[in-house]
């Protein structure tokens, strides 16, 4: 036969339950309202990470904009006089509007928020700068001002200005104004 021992079995009170339970849900709302705070510093890291990201993205596609004008004579006339004024067709005001933006830089569809000036800011008959890594003696300059604007809030792009000055070295037997 055996003995069966003795059991202890502890109960608890009707008010060490509620302690047990109001504990638990402090825990679980100190959780909560961490990772509540994570969840919101973390989208609001992606938000600026996007933002930062479309002003980098719009103002690389400015200064190609900038670049491609730069590079097509066409658009830097040097036999205008100071003050001549080239620009794209949404500009009003200008000498000439014969600066046209390349499909491969910028669509279409989205040329109209592009908008281009170039001005001439000297003639073309001024001795060209020293230290250019050429002849100087051999060349006139002729300086302007390519000021672009790329507007694309509507399309959440943003909106970025440049403004590049660009010296165009002319030979000495060219025919200029």
């Amino acid at each position: 036969m055996m003995k069966m021992g003795k059991q202890k079995v502890l109960t608890m009170t009707g008010a060490q339950q509620g302690s047990v339970l109001l504990i638990s849900l402090i825990f679980l709302l100190i959780l909560t309202l961490a990772a509540t705070t994570t969840m919101r510093t973390s989208t609001m890291e992606l938000r600026m990470a996007s933002n930062e990201q479309t002003r980098v993205s719009t103002l690389e596609l400015t200064q190609s904009i900038v670049d491609q004008v730069v590079g097509n004579p066409d658009n830097i006339i040097v036999s205008g006089d100071v003050g001549f004024v080239n620009c794209t067709t949404n500009v009003a005001g200008c000498s000439q509007q014969t600066i046209t933006i390349d499909e491969t830089v910028l669509p279409a569809a989205k040329q109209a928020n592009a908008a281009v000036i170039v001005e001439r800011l000297s003639p073309a008959l001024t001795p060209a700068p020293r230290g250019i890594n050429s002849s100087a003696d051999a060349f006139y300059a002729a300086r302007f001002e390519v000021e672009t604007d790329y507007d694309g809030i509507d399309d959440n792009e943003g909106r970025v200005g440049l403004v590049q000055g660009v010296i165009v070295l002319v030979p000495r037997g060219a025919q200029t104004n």
